[in-house]
């Protein structure tokens, strides 16, 4: 009888002790909740709220229900025109970003992967252009693909005998620019694929190479199926990243010329999802219509993201918890 007293008290104490934890647990991360709602929940709810109203910031929101939305996805009108080209823009960056990333982030990380100093300096260097500014980045591609014949690829099409280019103001062109822009950052996913690839087993690469092993037939049937978890989330990281992309876009489009003053340029040759809503809220004041697009960018992401998902569940590419 004893013994089971003093069983009983001792689970008593524990009982006490976790819910003591737990508690501390909830109070270090009671700011990160209330940040979380305050500056996350509140405004998608807002917006939510106002995505089914027309409102200029200034004046008393007046409900318009699905108007927002319907003028949006209907191609004849003159936003739902823009829409479809900034839609048609981000879709074009994101796959091609995503696939540079993925090809050429997981080559360089598999080539210089052994240690040794001329492989740590090469992270290095090429990790370094990450840590600039997309939008001071974008500025620097005025002399290279400006609008002025002293543009670096316009006196190369000089040299060949043809006129200058509006590179950037020319509809279904600009896009490109910001695609080639993409190069210049496959260092973060460099650096993702690097710990992927150090974090497999060491024996695996002794077997391979006791069997005979070339190092493409290593990098092929080793390093890319032990690295699948890592792949597919480079690849949804990649995809969201893409669908937001603004700075590249904005940057762009200030550096002078044709289609300067003419906000996304000339026939909406850098117009982007969120460059399309910073436009419609910050600069027509249509806070509502800004609104129904930031939900239509939620939707299409959380679209792509469940796709992602269930293609991986299904598939059974690698094993999800």
């Amino acid at each position: 009888m004893i013994r089971i007293g003093k069983k009983s008290e001792a689970k008593k104490r524990k009982k006490l002790n976790f819910s003591a934890q737990e508690r501390v647990g909830w109070l270090f991360i009671a700011p990160w909740i209330f940040g979380f709602v305050l500056l996350t929940v509140v405004p998608m709810a807002v917006s939510l709220y106002m995505s089914f109203h027309d409102w200029n910031m200034f004046s008393k929101p007046v409900f318009v229900g699905f108007d927002n939305f319907a003028a949006l996805l209907n191609p004849t009108t003159f936003d739902g025109a823009t829409f479809y080209t900034a839609l048609g823009n981000t879709v074009i960056y994101t796959v091609l970003t995503a696939v540079i990333n993925l090809v050429l982030g997981l080559s360089v990380a598999w080539a210089i992967s052994k240690p040794s100093r001329l492989n740590t300096a090469l992270r290095t260097v090429i990790y370094m252009p990450c840590m600039l500014i997309g939008i001071a980045f974008a500025m620097m591609m005025g002399p290279i693909f400006g609008s002025s014949e002293f543009a670096l690829v316009n006196q190369l099409r000089a040299a060949f005998g043809q006129g200058p280019q509006e590179w950037l103001f020319t509809r279904w062109q600009g896009v490109w620019v910001m695609v080639l822009m993409s190069f210049w950052g496959i260092g973060g996913a460099m650096i993702v694929f690097l710990a992927g690839v150090k974090n497999i087993d060491k024996s695996i690469y002794e077997a391979a190479e006791i069997d005979g092993a070339g190092n493409f037939t290593v990098f092929l049937r080793i390093c890319i199926p032990c690295m699948r978890p890592v792949i597919i989330y480079q690849i949804i990281m990649g995809l969201i990243f893409g669908m937001q992309v603004f700075d590249i876009a904005v940057g762009l489009a200030s550096i002078g010329g044709a289609g300067s003053s003419l906000g996304m340029g000339i026939d909406n040759s850098l117009a982007t999802l969120v460059y399309f809503l910073y436009n419609k809220g910050f600069k027509d004041f249509q806070m509502g219509f800004a609104s129904a697009i930031g939900w239509l960018i939620f939707l299409l992401t959380s679209m792509i993201g469940a796709g992602l998902y269930f293609f991986v569940r299904k598939t059974g590419y690698f094993e999800v918890d």
